[in-house]
């Protein structure tokens, strides 16, 4: 939690250093793309560490490099900097994920999975929720290097903390060569039956979010005509509904996990159908604040089904495979939605994305109750 407050300070600060030392939204659009290319990168080389070394070693490691990474930035806040930090903080980013999310099971009981995500996602959100204004206001003050500096502290304290977990050993001792391990890494969707419907989910909602996430200041100020004003309270309706999320946890778990993560699914896909015909603000505000309630308890539900139906000896690296897939379909998804607008509007933009949601739900609800026939909890 504490490495994410950081992150938050870095997701902020970031964009707004670019755009003020560049003048140049292509610049901005340039470290976002650096960002994705990293996380892409960073999740298949993950193949070659997560599972295969013991998590503290490399928990701390991960974060050691990526306070080296952010410490760059503070030293040399250029442009050409900023690309090559976005992509080497994404990079550790993609490994330290997986790895932080695969050793929840082997810390707590299995009954207190949900807890525990839930948990972690709502520490999480609270912070940023401080932490992200934070870093805008350093960088409006003429303090970027503070920012940067901020976030390089954020990762060494989290190193800190993470030398008092205990002390696990790796899961897989003797990995094979590196060229090996890569050409196998897909090899988890055919061996475990959960992972291909998640895999076919993950693709078709990252094709459908990706857009739509990057494009909803467009919906705001070209279909709602919303200040910016207005457009900031848009995006508090969600951090206030992601804070709400895990409390539906509890109600979640009476559920089979098929459906409650299948349906996360299904509920977003219309909040966006429902963003792309409706016409007033404030109903806007109302549904991207059930987004937010829905996609925090949807990833808590959607974690702990993860953590608890894929072998502990690979559960870090499907986690980064489904991390990698994600990430594919939103650069896509990105890269094809300003064209669409373009071409179509930003209202019937949302109406595809709700739709693909939409099947992406559906194909969960055929697919993953028969993909569960066999549990495997290993702590």
């Amino acid at each position: 939690m504490v490495s994410r407050t950081g992150d938050a300070i870095n997701f902020a600060a970031l964009p707004l250093f670019v755009l003020g030392l560049t003048k140049a939204a292509s610049a901005v659009a340039t470290i976002v793309f650096a960002e994705g290319i990293g996380l892409i990168v960073g999740g298949i080389a993950a193949q070659l560490v997560v599972d295969r070394l013991p998590p503290r070693q490399l928990l701390v490691s991960l974060d050691l490099l990526r306070a080296a990474a952010a410490g760059l930035l503070t030293a040399l806040p250029l442009f050409p900097t900023a690309i090559a930090v976005s992509f080497l903080l994404a990079v550790g980013t993609a490994s330290f994920s997986p790895v932080s999310n695969a050793v929840v099971p082997r810390l707590v009981p299995d009954r207190a999975l949900p807890a525990a995500n839930g948990l972690q996602w709502t520490a999480g959100v609270g912070l940023q929720l401080v932490a992200a204004p934070l870093g805008g206001l350093l960088v409006s003050a003429g303090l970027a290097r503070v920012a940067f500096g901020l976030n390089g502290l954020s990762f060494l304290g989290s190193a800190l903390l993470l030398i008092g977990l205990p002390k696990l050993t790796a899961l897989e001792e003797k990995p094979g060569s590196a060229w090996l391990q890569l050409a196998g890494a897909m090899r988890p969707i055919g061996q475990i039956r959960i992972l291909r419907p998640l895999v076919a989910m993950q693709g078709l909602a990252a094709l459908a979010v990706g857009a739509t996430s990057a494009l909803l200041v467009v919906l705001a100020r070209q279909a709602y005509g919303l200040s910016g004003t207005a457009y900031g309270l848009w995006l508090s309706a969600i951090a206030i509904g992601a804070l709400i999320g895990p409390l539906m946890v509890p109600l979640l778990e009476r559920l089979p996990p098929s459906r409650a993560v299948s349906g996360a699914y299904v509920i977003r896909g219309v909040g966006d159908i429902g963003l792309g015909l409706i016409r007033s603000g404030v109903g806007g505000g109302l549904l991207l604040a059930l987004y937010g309630i829905n996609t925090s308890s949807g990833m808590v539900a959607y974690q702990t089904m993860v953590q608890r139906d894929v072998p502990a000896p690979v559960r870090g690296r499907a986690f980064a495979i489904l991390d990698v897939v994600w990430q594919i379909g939103r650069l896509l998804s990105i890269a094809v939605g300003a064209g669409l607008v373009a071409a179509i509007g930003i209202r019937s933009l949302f109406l595809i994305g709700g739709a693909l949601l939409g099947i992406a739900g559906a194909v969960g609800l055929l697919s993953l109750g028969s993909s569960r026939s066999t549990r495997h909890v290993q702590n």
